[in-house]
């Protein structure tokens, strides 16, 4: 799945995220994830600067709303209506040093090209054509994400914080 960003939001999204110290992910958005997207599952989210067209990091979250309090991220409301977190995020540097692959094929998929992903609302399902586009060459992005995220918290996972 994909989110959305320009120089505004992702100024204020990483401003919150400093200011509260969240080393992991959150997300505000309009909308909920998508009805056919199981809640409670887990879902990688990459997060598109579309100023920059570049991939800045990826957050894995559960397809779960935050209730428990307000959480005011953005400057425009509208974008604070539905909340996720999750407590782990690799931002590009990470990703860069683990496969620097991924985010060659993320930057071309999601923001060249007429199936560019740039104007699509929230969180969004990132087209399964796209992740099987030929630029690809035969890796399996899903998996790639996932060793990524694994081999960077292995440590913290290996002390009983929940599994990927």
């Amino acid at each position: 799945m994909s989110t959305r960003f320009n120089k505004q939001t992702w100024d204020e999204h990483e401003a919150y995220r400093a200011k509260k110290g969240i080393t992991g992910c959150i997300y505000g958005n309009r909308q909920m994830i998508q009805d056919r997207i199981p809640l409670h599952s887990l879902i990688f989210v990459v997060e598109m600067n579309n100023t920059l067209n570049r991939i800045e990091g990826i957050g894995l979250i559960r397809n779960t709303v935050c209730t428990d309090k307000y959480y005011k991220i953005y400057d425009n409301g509208d974008f604070n209506r539905y909340t996720y977190k999750g407590k782990y995020r690799l931002d590009r540097e990470q990703i860069q040093k683990y496969n620097p692959t991924i985010l060659k094929v993320l930057d071309n998929i999601l923001f060249k090209g007429k199936t560019h992903s740039k104007r699509l609302p929230g969180i969004s399902l990132i087209p399964e054509k796209l992740v099987q586009h030929e630029i690809c060459e035969g890796m399996d992005l899903k998996r790639e994400i996932e060793s990524a995220f694994i081999d960077e918290f292995k440590e913290r996972l290996g002390e009983g914080e929940e599994k990927i």
